[in-house]
Formats: C-alpha cells, sequence, structure tokens
C-alpha cells in the first residue's frame, strides 16, 4: 500500500468501524453478555438499533446526540470514542511504512488496548477475551517484525514473573491488592510483544503514565484507588508505535 491519502481513508473508515465494535465490546465484555448473539440496543429504551442507529459519527449527529427511538440522550463517548479509533488507526498505517501486514497488526492490538482501556475505567477490569484475543496478534507481531522467539519468551516471562512477584508482596506487606491478576496478565503479553530488553522500558512509561493518571484521578476526587490499565496500554503502545524509544534510541524518531 503507498502512503496516499487513499491508504490514510481506508484505515480511517476500518477505524471508525472498529471504534463501533470497542464500545460494545468495552460495555459487554465486564458483564458477561453476549457479544455478537445480541443485537445493539438503546441503553434507555432496550429498543434493537437497525443499521441505521449504528453509522459510526453519523448515526450519533444525525440523532442530535438522542435516542430516535425513546429521546434520551446518548452517551458522547461513542462518537468520540470511534474519531479516536479512526485516527489510531491512521496513526498506525503510518507508522508501518507502507507494510499493509504491519499496519494490521499495529492496528488491531490498538483495538484491543482501547477495549481494555475503556473497560478497566468504567468496570474496573480487564477482560480475559481481550487478552487471549491480542495473543496470537503478539505472536504475529514477533514475526512479522522479525523480532526472536526467544526474546519474546523471556519478555513475557519477566513480565509474568515480575509483577507476580509485587502483586504477592502487596498481599503479604499491606494485606491489599497492589496489582490486579489482570495487570500481571497484561504485562505478560507486553513482555511478549516487547522483548526482554524493552521491557525494562515500558515499566517505566507505565509508571511514569500511571503516577500522572493517578494524580489526575485523585483531585478528580475518585479515590486513592485507580485503575492501572490505562496506562500500560499507553505504555505498550508507544513502545509498539516506537520502538525507538524503548531501545534507548532518541534520535531520528518519526513523528
Amino acid at each position: 500500500m503507498d502512503l496516499d491519502g487513499g491508504g490514510a481513508l481506508l484505515f480511517a473508515v476500518l477505524g471508525l468501524v472498529f471504534g463501533s465494535l470497542a464500545s460494545a465490546l468495552s460495555h459487554r465484555l465486564p458483564k458477561g453478555e453476549p457479544v455478537v448473539a445480541d443485537r445493539s440496543r438503546c441503553p434507555h429504551c432496550q429498543t434493537a438499533l437497525t443499521a441505521r442507529d449504528l453509522v459510526p459519527v453519523l448515526s450519533w449527529l444525525l440523532a442530535g446526540g438522542h435516542c430516535r427511538h425513546c429521546g434520551q440522550a446518548v452517551s458522547w463517548r461513542y462518537p468520540v470514542l470511534e474519531l479516536a479509533m479512526a485516527g489510531l488507526f491512521v496513526l498506525c498505517w503510518w507508522r508501518a511504512d507502507g507494510d499493509t501486514a504491519l499496519a494490521a497488526l499495529l492496528a488491531f492490538t490498538g483495538f484491543g488496548l482501547v477495549v481494555i482501556v475503556v473497560a478497566d475505567l468504567e468496570a474496573g477490569i480487564i477482560p480475559d477475551v481481550m487478552l487471549l484475543t491480542l495473543l496470537p496478534v503478539a505472536l504475529a507481531w514477533r514475526w512479522k517484525s522479525g523480532g526472536e522467539w526467544g526474546d519474546g519468551a523471556a519478555g513475557a516471562s519477566l513480565g509474568l514473573g515480575l509483577t507476580w512477584a509485587v502483586r504477592a508482596g502487596f498481599r503479604a506487606l499491606r494485606r491489599n491488592e497492589g496489582l490486579g491478576f489482570g495487570d500481571v496478565k497484561f504485562c505478560g503479553l507486553a513482555g511478549l510483544y516487547l522483548g526482554l530488553a524493552a521491557f525494562g522500558w515500558f515499566l517505566a512509561a507505565a509508571g511514569v503514565v500511571g503516577l500522572a493518571f493517578g494524580l489526575v484521578w485523585r483531585m478528580t476526587g475518585r479515590g486513592a484507588v485507580f485503575p492501572l490499565g490505562p496506562a500500560l496500554c499507553a505504555a505498550l503502545l508507544a513502545g509498539l508505535l516506537w520502538p525507538e524509544l524503548f531501545a534507548g534510541d532518541w534520535t531520528g524518531v518519526k513523528g
């Protein structure tokens, strides 16, 4: 695929579609609701939505941000998430530098990470289904990006082992869950994606983002306990889109 407007447009449209899917998944997965067996419904009147109601962004705009069946306001999270996913998909396409397969792996990873972020923010859970879905994507990423399998296995082992030890330490010393089990499993997945050498950079980036996010979380009156998933996802996405940073090479970074 040439780096032209056509490629960007294609990924933008795909991003809108996957953004709509991300809204549904992030809402249904934490509740254990069926993902594809049930039709989308208005959260207020439970009316089954048709294709007319499900066009990304456009349906929300044409209905004035309200359900056309009951008139209740429909959250802005839907168009915002769809537009954000479109932008993320275009960024993945651009960073892949014309490699369509690599762009697709990056984009689908970004999709999964967005689902995890929203689910963790709204329900305080990292869905196992999403982690399992990203596992073969991580394996494909290592193959496509030329990473060594042993390095990926070592990174996954470090991610699981280190965060499991931290979790166990918190439980023994402070009698609370310093890390959720979902966070531990996510770090194992991140280690598989990034490899052993980059995992330290990943933890550092996640720590910085997590501290900033936690401060904002507390300042907005939401308490001292905050979900770590958004920081972990941001750090992993940064490591995939800008691997130069996690290799310690801060020169010549594209974008």
